[in-house]
């Protein structure tokens, strides 16, 4: 006995049709990936109170913002990919510092999109009457990554310079 299949060109149809819903559905990766690169980090100061410290967050040299700051110094700061961010950190009685963040190289590759895009570092303030008559002269430090790999790139630069606006403390 021969059996016969007669398919109608609605069956096929919706056959392909439901394939391609399934590729779609099934064929998802997990979790998507959240845009951007977090940053986390932490503040020290000699006296340890961090109600007075401010975070101001620059992003792409024409929008500032405040980030918060937790008592305990932490601090979280989403930037987003292809960005370039300065972090000025400022409190009374303590120099300021800056930190200038690119995440230009963030995403560009497959093994730079796949990895965990979280960096996070610390920032000391020193008191001013250590340095009196100093301050630094730009960033005192950048965060990039690496084209191709997107691995971070740390560097340190901090370069004190007198500040004329404060007069030298006499010895």
């Amino acid at each position: 006995m021969k059996k016969r299949h007669d398919l109608t060109i609605e069956a096929v149809i919706l056959v392909a049709v439901l394939g391609l819903f399934s590729l779609t559905l099934f064929g998802a990766s997990g979790q998507p990936r959240p845009e951007g690169v977090v940053l986390t980090g932490w503040l020290h100061a000699v006296d340890g109170y961090m109600g007075d410290l401010v975070l101001v967050v620059e992003l792409d040299g024409v929008r500032c913002s405040y980030a918060k700051v937790r008592r305990n110094g932490r601090f979280i700061v989403r930037v987003p990919d292809g960005a370039e961010v300065y972090l000025a950190f400022l409190k009374p009685g303590h120099l300021a510092k800056e930190v200038k963040v690119s995440t230009r190289n963030a995403v560009h590759t497959s093994l730079a999109r796949s990895s965990v895009r979280t960096v996070k570092f610390d920032v000391v303030l020193e008191p001013l009457e250590e340095r009196v008559g100093r301050r630094y002269d730009g960033p005192v430090g950048s965060l990039s990554f690496v084209n191709g790999s997107g691995c971070v790139k740390v560097r340190h630069h901090p370069k004190l310079v007198a500040d004329e606006s404060v007069p030298a403390k006499k010895p």
